[in-house]
């Protein structure tokens, strides 16, 4: 039996400019999503090798100070450069003397994947999944919450144009207003960007929430508690792990169950 579809042979194209299309009717241009490695260093000494997209990377480095612990507020950041190497992106930050102690606490020595939250990791203590904070609940009435899902897709550019390999979070105000995205091609990375933009554009937390395309694993729910936002929507299921935390600390969260159905599950 012939198959309906065909496969365009691109191998004599540019691979950035990949070619075919949904239908394998014909040729259409898809640019590719990179992946780069971005050394994170803080005081001058590398903390972190993680691979990110290659855009917004001042975000991720407040977003990631902030998230996991290693900063309470953006005042003791000091972001001094973004710079592009021969193998990547070195991202430079100055910490308070009086928070450096946290780097070890935190410190990871292998790179981290885009989509592994935890690698490199020294040592179970530093997951710390029983010592979460507490945050105010939002109220996330239903009719706000699916009018932000459904606006989302359209201001997901960077996802349209690489072929849809790259996750999106969004921070929607208590009004239901999409007020930053921020895309990625690890779902934390993406939520690291959009925490980071939040606090440096200085906008209102009290009332909104985060919606992520991706699952809802713990540590979704642990940034986002970690920056005091109190409630989270994600388009695909949540862990149990996920779900008990959201319970503790207060944070609201609605995720996608497989029947396409949401759920308010904390």
């Amino acid at each position: 039996m012939t198959s309906a579809n065909r496969i365009i042979d691109g191998r004599d194209h540019d691979p950035a400019r990949a070619v075919t299309r949904g239908d394998g009717t014909g040729d259409a241009p898809m640019i590719l999503q990179p992946e780069i490695p971005a050394a994170l260093t803080f005081n001058g000494t590398s903390h972190a090798v993680m691979m990110v997209s290659p855009h917004d990377l001042e975000d991720f480095m407040i977003g990631f100070a902030l998230s996991e612990g290693i900063a309470d507020h953006a005042g003791q950041i000091n972001l001094r450069d973004v710079r592009k190497t021969l193998q990547g992106y070195v991202i430079e930050a100055d910490l308070d003397e009086d928070i450096l102690d946290r780097l070890e606490i935190r410190k990871r020595t292998l790179e981290g994947r885009s989509g592994c939250g935890l690698c490199g990791v020294q040592s179970l203590e530093a997951v710390a999944m029983d010592r979460i904070g507490k945050v105010t609940p939002s109220n996330m009435p239903q009719d706000i919450v699916l009018g932000a899902i459904d606006a989302l897709p359209d201001q997901q550019t960077r996802n349209r144009e690489g072929g849809g390999l790259l996750h999106a979070s969004a921070f929607v105000d208590a009004t239901g207003s999409i007020r930053i995205v921020r895309e990625d091609i690890g779902r934390h990375n993406a939520l690291d960007k959009v925490l980071g933009a939040v606090v440096r554009q200085g906008v209102d937390k009290a009332g909104g929430f985060i919606l992520m395309t991706s699952r809802c694993s713990y540590e979704i729910v642990t940034k986002t508690v970690q920056c005091g936002v109190g409630g989270l929507v994600t388009l695909s299921g949540p862990t149990l792990t996920a779900v008990n935390l959201a319970r503790q600390a207060g944070l609201t969260m609605i995720c996608r169950e497989r029947r396409g159905l949401f759920r308010r599950f904390a």
